[in-house]
This record gives C-alpha cells, sequence and structure tokens, in this order.
C-alpha cells in the first residue's frame, strides 16, 4: 500500500509541474544565436522581392551577457564564516575568555621579570600605563580573535573551493548564464559515487519543475521538485541498476529498443500521455543529427509534515512511464539545530524575482529589442541588396542606323563614340517628331538607383539606439564592452562606468545569494561526507601552502552563516586602488615596481595585502631613511663643532708655536750665555789647574835637587 501510495504521488507531482518551457527555450536560443525559422517567414517570401536576403539573428544581448559572466568570473569570492547556533556560541565566548586571560597573564609575566631586573639594578619600577597596555590587549584579542570552529569550517569551504572535483567557479558561471537567461539557478550539492568527496550538480531550467514557495526566493524552500534526467539505457542500468527488480530491467530492455522511426525522439512529453518528443523540444538534448535515442527520467522530491508536524523529505525516481523507484523518507536530513523540525529540498537555487509570479530573465527582456535589433539590419541588407547604379535612358530610334547591322553593335559604337566626346543622333530617322527636334535634355536626363547615404545611416542610428537601449537594461554600457573612442573624456568614461555597476549590481547580488547558498550547502554536505574529519592542503600564493586538520567536532555539530563580499564592491575597491598606487609612488611612499604586483593582482585580499606590505616595508625603509639622515644630519654638527673646534685647536697651536718659538729662542740665548760662562768658568778653572801643576812641578825638582830619597817634606825657606 505504501509503495502505490508513493507512486500515485509520483505520478502527480510529475504531471503538476512537468510542462515543456517554451519561454525559456526561446531564450536559450537567443542567446546561443538562434532563430524560429517560422517567426519572420513572412517578410522573406521571394526574399523581400528579389532582394537575396533573410532575417538572420544577430546576438546582441550575448556580448552583455557574456561581459556580466566574465566581470563576475573576474572577482575573486571572499566567503566569511560565522556561527549561529546558541551551543556553540558560548563555546567560542568561553574560548575567547580564556584567551584573554592567557594573553593577559603572559603580559603580566614578562612586565613582572623586567620589573625584577629593573628593580636588581637600581631603577625605578613604577609602571603607570600598564592598565591601558591590559586594556588594549583585551581589546586587541576580542576583536581579532577567531575561534577553532570558525577556522575548522573556513578551511574546509577554501579546501571545496580549490578542489577540482567541485570545480565551483566553473559551476557558478554556469549559474550565473542560467539566472541571467532564465531568472532560474538549479544546482544540488551531493555526495560523490565513492563517498570521499562532494559534487555540485547545475541543473537545467529546461528540465527542473517546481512549486514555488512564495515566502521564500530560495529553491530549496519548495514544496516540490522534479528533475528530469534524459540518459540511454546503459546509462540508467549502471546509475540505477542496483535499485531496479529483474522484472524493471527486463521490462526496460524490451520496451526502450534501440530501433527509432525517422524524427522521433525517446521518451513523452508528460506522464500520463503518449506523445512522443522531437529534437527540438525545450530541455531536450539534441545532437549533430538532431535526434536522441534517450530515455526520460523523473527524480522526484517533496516535503510532509508528519503525524509529530515535523517536515519530512521523501523522494522517489520514475524511469520512462512505468518504471519505479521508491526511496520514501530520507532518514539523513540535515537539519539546523535551532530549528530541528524544519527540512528543506536537496534542490537548491534562487529566483530572480521583483515582486512578481515569474522570474526576471534579462535575456527575454531585452527579446523584443533582439527582434527589432535583427529587423532593422534585415531592412538595411534589403536597401543594400535592391541598390543600383547611376546610369543614363537611351532612346534607340536617337541611334544612328549605320553604326551597325544589329541592336548589340550599335549600342556598343554609340557608347564607344559618346565615352570619346561625340554623342551621335540621325534627326531624320523615324521616332522623332514632327518638327525634327527632340528634347535631349529631357530624354536623357539619365537615372540614379544608387543608396543614398542617408538610408543607411538612418537605420544605422536606429540600430546604435536600439544597442543603447539595451544597454540601459542590461546595465552593461560601451565603457564595459570596450567601446571607448578618443573623444570621451576620462570623467564621461567613469561616470559611464558608475552607472553600469550601479545597474548590475542587483544581478551580482543575486549571484552573491547563489555563492552563499552553494558553500552552505558544501559546508553541510561536508559534515556528513567528512564526518570523521578532514587533512587536506591550501593554496595560499604563488609559493606558499599550508597543510590543515579539520576536526570532526570541530565543524561538524555547527551551524553556520556564510557571508559574501558584494562583487560590484569589490571591483570598485580595487579599481580605486589600482588609481592611488600611481600616487603613492609619485609620493615616495611606495616602490615603482609594486605598480606590476597589483595590476596582475587577481583578488581584493591579493592586492591588499601585497600593497598593505609594500606600504610597511617602505615605510621601515624611510624611518630607516630618516633615521640614517638623523645622524647624517648629527654627524654633520658634530663635525662642524669639531672642524670648529679644530679652527680654534689649530689657531692656539698657531699661538703656541709662536710661543714655543719665543721660548726657543730665549733658552738659545740662555744656553748661549750659560756656555759662555761655562767656557770663561772652565777656562779659569783650568788656569788654576795649570797654575797648580807648575808648582807641583816646581816642588818635584826642588825634591830630586836636595839629595835625600827619603825626604819628602818640602824645605820651606
Amino acid at each position: 500500500m505504501m509503495s502505490e501510495k508513493m507512486i500515485k504521488r509520483t505520478d502527480e507531482i510529475i504531471a503538476e509541474l512537468v510542462r515543456e518551457k517554451v519561454e525559456f527555450q526561446k531564450a536559450y536560443n537567443y542567446y546561443h544565436g538562434v532563430r524560429d525559422e517560422e517567426q519572420f517567414k513572412y517578410l522573406e517570401e521571394n526574399f523581400g522581392i528579389g532582394s537575396p536576403t533573410s532575417v538572420k539573428l544577430t546576438p546582441m544581448v550575448k556580448k552583455h551577457i557574456d561581459a556580466l559572466i566574465g566581470e563576475y568570473l573576474g572577482t575573486p569570492i571572499l566567503p566569511k564564516v560565522s556561527c549561529k547556533d546558541s551551543e556553540t556560541i558560548s563555546a567560542i565566548t568561553r574560548e575567547k575568555s580564556i584567551a584573554i586571560a592567557q594573553g593577559v597573564t603572559k603580559f603580566l609575566k614578562d612586565h613582572l621579570n623586567t620589573t625584577l631586573l629593573q628593580f636588581i639594578d637600581g631603577k625605578d619600577t613604577t609602571d603607570k600605563a600598564i592598565k591601558q597596555q591590559i586594556d588594549k590587549i583585551k581589546e586587541d584579542i576580542d576583536q581579532n580573535f577567531v575561534s577553532k570552529f570558525e577556522i575548522a569550517a573556513q578551511n574546509v569551504i577554501q579546501y571545496v573551493m580549490q578542489s577540482r572535483q567541485t570545480d565551483v567557479m566553473t559551476k557558478l558561471r554556469e549559474l550565473l548564464l542560467d539566472l541571467l537567461i532564465t531568472g532560474y539557478t538549479f544546482f544540488r550539492v551531493k555526495e560523490s559515487s565513492s563517498g570521499t568527496n562532494i559534487q555540485i550538480e547545475v541543473l537545467d531550467p529546461l528540465n527542473t519543475f517546481i512549486d514555488r514557495n512564495p515566502e521564500s526566493p530560495y529553491i530549496k524552500d519548495s514544496h516540490k521538485v522534479v528533475v528530469r534526467k534524459w540518459l540511454s539505457k546503459q546509462q540508467i542500468l549502471n546509475r540505477y541498476g542496483k535499485d531496479l527488480t529483474r522484472e524493471d530491467v527486463k521490462n526496460l530492455k524490451e520496451t526502450w529498443s534501440d530501433d527509432f522511426g525517422e524524427g522521433t525522439v525517446y521518451g513523452y512529453t508528460y506522464a500520463n500521455t503518449m506523445q512522443p518528443m522531437y529534437a527540438n523540444s525545450p530541455g531536450h538534448p539534441v545532437d549533430e543529427n538532431g535526434m536522441q535515442k534517450l530515455i526520460p527520467v523523473y527524480e522526484v522530491e517533496w516535503l510532509e509534515a508528519d503525524n509529530k508536524y515535523v517536515m519530512q523529505r521523501y523522494s522517489s525516481v520514475r524511469i520512462g512511464g512505468d518504471i519505479y523507484i521508491i526511496n520514501g523518507k530520507d532518514e539523513n536530513v540535515i537539519r539546523s539545530k535551532d530549528n530541528p523540525s524544519y527540512a528543506s529540498l536537496t534542490v537548491n537555487g534562487v529566483y530572480f524575482t521583483n515582486r512578481t509570479s515569474k522570474p526576471y530573465s534579462l535575456m527575454l527582456a531585452c527579446a523584443d529589442l533582439q527582434d527589432k535589433y535583427d529587423l532593422l539590419i534585415y531592412y538595411r541588407d534589403v536597401l543594400i541588396a535592391n541598390s543600383g547604379v547611376k546610369g543614363q535612358i537611351m532612346d534607340f530610334s536617337l541611334i544612328p542606323a549605320n553604326l551597325g547591322v544589329n541592336w548589340p553593335e550599335r549600342v556598343k559604337k554609340w557608347m564607344a563614340y559618346r565615352k570619346a566626346g561625340t554623342m551621335m543622333i540621325d534627326s531624320t530617322q523615324e521616332g522623332r517628331n514632327e518638327q525634327g527636334a527632340g528634347q535631349f535634355n529631357t530624354m536623357f536626363s539619365g537615372y540614379d538607383d544608387t543608396l543614398p547615404a542617408q538610408a543607411i545611416q538612418a537605420i544605422q542610428l536606429a540600430i546604435d539606439s536600439v544597442e543603447a537601449t539595451t544597454s540601459s537594461i542590461t546595465g552593461v554600457f560601451r565603457e564595459r564592452l570596450n567601446g571607448i573612442q578618443q573623444r570621451d573624456a576620462v570623467t564621461n568614461i567613469q561616470q559611464g562606468v558608475n552607472n553600469s555597476f550601479i545597474i548590475t549590481k542587483p544581478i551580482f547580488q543575486q549571484m552573491d545569494l547563489v555563492s552563499c547558498e552553494i558553500i552552505s550547502d558544501c559546508l553541510n554536505q561536508a559534515k556528513r561526507t567528512w564526518k570523521k574529519g578532514l587533512s587536506g592542503v591550501l593554496i595560499l600564493g604563488d609559493h606558499q601552502q599550508r597543510v590543515f586538520t579539520a576536526l570532526p567536532e570541530d565543524f561538524t555539530f555547527t551551524d553556520y552563516d556564510i557571508h559574501v563580499i558584494s562583487s560590484t564592491q569589490i571591483m570598485q575597491d580595487m579599481q580605486q586602488i589600482q588609481a592611488l598606487v600611481p600616487e603613492f609612488i609619485k609620493s615616495g611612499q611606495l616602490p615603482a615596481d609594486i605598480l606590476f604586483e597589483v595590476m596582475t593582482s587577481k583578488s581584493l585580499s591579493e592586492m591588499k595585502f601585497k600593497v598593505k606590505k609594500a606600504l610597511k616595508i617602505q615605510k621601515e625603509e624611510n624611518n630607516q631613511l630618516m633615521q640614517l639622515q638623523q645622524q647624517l644630519e648629527q654627524t654633520t654638527q658634530q663635525a662642524q663643532q669639531l672642524q670648529q673646534e679644530l679652527e680654534k685647536a689649530q689657531q692656539q697651536i698657531k699661538q703656541l708655536d709662536e710661543q714655543r718659538m719665543k721660548l726657543e729662542t730665549d733658552k738659545m740665548n740662555l744656553e748661549y750665555k750659560v756656555d759662555w760662562f761655562k767656557a770663561q768658568t772652565d777656562k779659569a778653572y783650568r788656569e788654576r789647574q795649570l797654575d797648580i801643576e807648575e808648582k807641583k812641578v816646581d816642588i818635584e825638582i826642588a825634591q830630586l835637587r836636595d839629595g835625600n830619597p827619603f825626604n819628602d817634606q818640602i824645605r820651606m825657606k
């Protein structure tokens, strides 16, 4: 009974939701440059009265959409994580208090060691600013504190965004294209087949059908959804074979043979009809042959409240029209701690709505302008195709018969003579009036079937007006399409860019919501996929990596809020920084080589990091230079003082030299006098000694004369 009820419910949801989205198929065709052949067939009958042209689709809106996608892809996604469940917030508050206490304790310990050393040295240990320093430490830790829960979630998000398996940027490009063309975005985050990684599946809006919840702009809050896929028989067996019974496999092989009629496509339009699908049906894949041998597979999900008023999610799969896979109630629904009774669909996305029942499609909003654009080009080409040349009217009766036997020969000779300067006529031939004279000026005035330039200019002005109107709707003006002319002033260009950013800001804000939803779903899926934790490597730059380990208790039991900074604001900030860098370089606050680093930066954070680092390095260098200059000035002043002192010393030395010379002169004079006095004294002394010696000689002679050898006495007379 339960299976029959689920089958009945599956058929009801498919019959209720599945429809052919012709308008969205038209929007995709406009983007890809494909026009319905029957749309303007009445204009092409007989090719516009013989004009060799037809109404073709010249993509006009596509370049606007591609410009928006290119700008969005050029802006990095910078997600910020915050915890929102009360239990984790309490743990974060306690963790922050412990960090503040540890910071203050470390500071007081270091301060105590420094104070003891100063006390031993006999210095003053009074610190009047210690309270201010403690308050500053508390404030810094409180403002810059990041909990382990947020760190773990941030690491998981960066790992997912850098993973080749998820390929987030490619998915966002596809989603932005769907948003601009249809006003819808559909995606689903699920576990990989191996159960070790996460996959992001972008769903085709032409094959995704939802029962919208008018109270929410998010697809996941809808009541039920059908995802239609077109798969081959082998793909179905590979993907769903383990869930099929033997009878289902036999039915699949016997019912869906490999033989098809021409133009018929494998599949049926709706659940209760047997109308075959064709290659031009909206949402159906078309190959080069215009025919696909595929089987429609409907994946159905819906939400129902049980007898305890808890929302439950149910799912089933229908293959073709009579093969069912009943999954029943999903026991692995990820629920929020703050609202555990609520469940959502696995299919997610956003509506681009403006309080209307239908999402806003940028392509469909410009569809009439695209038609007008193509018609203007068509009429311009018709005018060019029907344009002729300047010519003259020729009256055969005025061509002399003696110029030739047949008409072609006579005409050629007549034109040759006329070109040479002689236009011959025969007034006697038949065909002249009664007076024998014709009105040559009127008859030979000629004709002009060339295309007037004013007509082409008028159509071209209308084409330019259509393009300008399209730009005012899309917000992509010619300044963002590299349509700047030489005569444009810089202020006009900047004003056009600013206006363009203002108009496109809602689109980028909507894509920021999509980014938040994708990252949130990836983080929620990571709680199940990596319930034992995650270890990985994050690329931080050209030459930097970080190995991280996210423990399961740090992110698997926490509810998170994801915030993405506005892409438009990031682009404006990057442009402002790029404009300020040359001014910093001129003022000497930044080195010239930083300009190349800034221009090649891929993200705002990278640009800020490089500029701040360069400013810090340049500031340190400037401080060192200022210190060296101050030291040089001080050294110069000291040198000047030493020079002055040297000059004074030299003057003193000169004075001392003069005094020394005088003293030496006086000394020489004194020495001369002393030497003279010594010489006189020595002379007198020597003369006295000579007298004494003479007396001794006289005495010795007297002793020798007395004849007594023993007489050594001098006899006195």
